[in-house]
């Protein structure tokens, strides 16, 4: 996940890969037939240039969790000093689908029994249970004696390719950020900031909130080189800034770490000014129907290896197909639409503004 860690982002640009390569993988199950998912929009996979298509990996089919635990630590002692490697070697990995995958295609994905047995799961991938986001969502280490300019991510990937992507997904939000500079803009989860400093360096009056203080520590230090007037905050989704509101709320590589997604996606629709947008840009979205891959459910922990390697670090990693989080969001009261980019998966795009039978009940 290229959002959360300066080192290891480099698996980042193959995780996008990994999941944009299962578009043409053949693997689709018949259409959901129940009510509430045939009554959802109906949304196809996002269309990508077929000369521009990521092509998947390799697949190392991992029978069980315990051998996919296994692996992961064998990679990690053998390339421990080579993230690039190491990267390229856990999106070889995919675990066989768990029974409990069938058994949650079965069940409401926005009820209750479903939620209970997706996190089980991703408990059962950690190794662990028991969650703390202040405690588990953090890097592990600083970043002091990286160059602010050269050391962070996504310039300390040295890859042009990953940086084009990076650019085309900046330039997507731009476009569909739907209000002019001047404007009070609130990220969350910016990382290293680069796009909250982009926005900042054309006049957007720009807030952001991170769980991670090593994040919020480097975001403060390239403003204030740069003479940059943005306001941070520490905390969690949904968190920040009592009282205010915005023209836009933006999730780029972050929604999916997020647990009570229903929950933030509801309190978030006060956090808008009218007209406002929230855009969730870079999520881990599979086309509909899948019961093979990273994501073989409407929503649940992602089961490629370079996921589960994040997931026993403590972090959550949640993936969605895409029909299923059109649905959520009109269920929380929003009006999503789908923004499919033609080039990148990763600057793939919903763009939602509150309902309007949402905004008159408020």
């Amino acid at each position: 996940d290229a959002r959360r860690m300066s080192g290891v982002s480099r698996i980042g640009g193959a995780l996008s890969d990994l999941l944009g390569g299962w578009r043409g993988r053949g693997r689709r199950a018949a259409r959901a037939s129940r009510p509430e998912q045939a009554a959802a929009v109906a949304a196809p996979a996002p269309p990508v240039a077929e000369d521009s298509a990521p092509r998947p990996p390799a697949r190392r089919r991992i029978a069980t969790i315990a051998e996919m635990h296994a692996a992961i630590r064998r990679l990690r002692e053998d390339l421990t000093h080579d993230p690039v490697a190491l990267g390229a070697a856990m999106a070889e990995l995919e675990l066989e689908p768990p029974p409990v995958c069938a058994e949650l295609r079965a069940l409401d994905p926005l009820g209750p029994d479903y939620a209970a047995r997706a996190f089980a799961l991703l408990a059962d991938l950690r190794g662990a249970h028991g969650f703390n986001a202040r405690r588990d969502e953090r890097i592990g280490h600083s970043l002091a004696d990286r160059d602010l300019w050269t050391g962070l991510s996504p310039w300390d990937h040295r890859s042009p390719t990953f940086l084009a992507e990076m650019f085309e997904c900046y330039a997507a939000m731009l476009r569909e950020i739907g209000a002019p500079p001047g404007a009070r803009v609130l990220e969350y989860g910016p990382g290293t900031g680069q796009f909250l400093l982009f926005l900042a360096r054309i006049g957007y009056q720009c807030h952001a909130v991170d769980v991670e203080p090593e994040y919020l520590r480097v975001i403060r230090a390239q403003a204030r080189a740069m003479r940059l007037a943005v306001r941070l905050e520490r905390g969690l989704f949904g968190d920040g800034f009592a009282g205010e509101s915005f023209d836009a709320i933006i999730f780029f590589e972050a929604f999916h770490h997020a647990r009570d997604f229903m929950g933030l996606l509801r309190h978030l629709r006060g956090r808008l000014n009218p007209g406002g947008r929230l855009i969730l840009c870079g999520e881990p979205m599979v086309p509909d129907g899948m019961v093979d891959g990273p994501v073989p459910y409407p929503w649940g922990p992602r089961l490629d290896g370079m996921s589960i390697e994040a997931i026993q670090r403590g972090w959550t990693e949640l993936g969605y197909q895409v029909g299923f989080l059109l649905t959520a969001l009109q269920h929380a009261g929003w009006a999503p639409r789908l923004v499919a980019h033609p080039t990148t998966f990763r600057a793939h795009m919903i763009v939602s503004t509150v309902a309007e039978d949402a905004a008159d009940a408020a």
